[in-house]
């Protein structure tokens, strides 16, 4: 991969699907499926290996195979952020991890604290959709109150929220989109100013509500991440990046990939489609270097 051997890559948006966290849909599922394993066979994955560390290596090993220096991994359950913790110990140096949390839990606030001071997470993952509460609500709040004592940065999905393997099993998901309107951000984001809040897929399907938020208020980041199939004609995903950019300029931008099971593993697709809109577009190459691993160092407080 040429385009990446010139540039130091950290993917910004992974999702670490470990073994518990593929076994909890088994639970959810298991009057129509026999084992984990069913379940596996039916979304076409690997199982994955029941030590997060050998998880933890499938992904390193995808970093080597494709010259990525290293990646940001998602506990993309509630509960699954020791699993991932285990991984991170394992690598500290090639993998970064965000838990997820529920602020509408008796416990967030506990949970939170355990993840950003002990298991050494650096961002907290919100979906405000899936567990019903507005991003400008108390509760959520207490979550900002300990990410600024934590200088963690707060991941919020906004817009649609499709989550296949929901679909895929035959279980509902219980979003509600009202919850979902990026616009909701803006008085968060002007009240915790020390925050840097990212907004996934370029507000995935509210991306001129994203794009206000992220104009008004300078904490605000998009991340590039996944097929971004919201878009509609005649919208392209090379107009999302240019009006991306003369809005908040490519300080502001993370690259992602949404990469999340294997065999699939790492979206190599869905780089060379960014790279080239970003060659097309006329960046330099220090403006494509803070967009692919850059700005994301610098909030985390990283070396490249």
């Amino acid at each position: 991969m040429a385009a990446a051997d010139r540039f130091q890559i950290i993917d910004a948006h992974t999702h670490f699907f470990s073994y518990t966290w593929l076994n909890k849909f088994y639970q959810l599922a298991k009057e129509k499926y026999k084992d984990p394993q069913e379940v596996a066979d039916t979304l076409s994955w690997e199982l994955p290996p029941k030590d997060p560390v050998a998880l933890g290596a499938k992904w390193i090993s995808e970093q080597d195979k494709y010259g990525l220096q290293r990646q940001v991994l998602f506990a993309s359950n509630p509960d699954d952020a020791e699993f991932l913790a285990a991984a991170l110990n394992a690598y500290p140096k090639r993998l970064i991890g965000y838990f997820m949390v529920n602020p509408t839990d008796k416990g967030a606030r506990n949970q939170t604290l355990y993840s950003l001071d002990v298991l050494g997470m650096r961002g907290i993952l919100l979906f405000p959709a899936m567990f019903h509460f507005h991003c400008f609500a108390d509760v959520a709040y207490t979550i900002y109150e300990e990410a600024a004592s934590a200088s963690a940065s707060v991941f919020l999905h906004f817009g649609n929220l499709d989550i296949p393997i929901f679909r895929k099993l035959g279980l509902s998901s219980n979003i509600d989109l009202s919850y979902s309107n990026p616009l909701d951000l803006k008085q968060p984001a002007l009240d915790f100013p020390e925050i840097n809040f990212i907004i996934p897929h370029f507000g995935c399907g509210r991306f001129e509500e994203a794009l206000e938020v992220a104009t008004a208020c300078p904490n605000v980041y998009f991340d590039t991440s996944s097929s971004n199939s919201w878009i509609e004609p005649p919208l392209d995903l090379l107009q999302i990046f240019r009006r991306s950019l003369d809005a908040i300029g490519p300080q502001r931008l993370l690259f992602g990939t949404d990469s999340s099971f294997f065999p699939r593993g790492w979206r190599r697709d869905i780089f060379e489609t960014q790279f080239e809109i970003l060659t097309q577009l006329g960046l330099s190459k220090k403006e494509k270097q803070a967009i692919l691993g850059g700005n994301i160092a610098r909030i985390l407080g990283i070396k490249l």
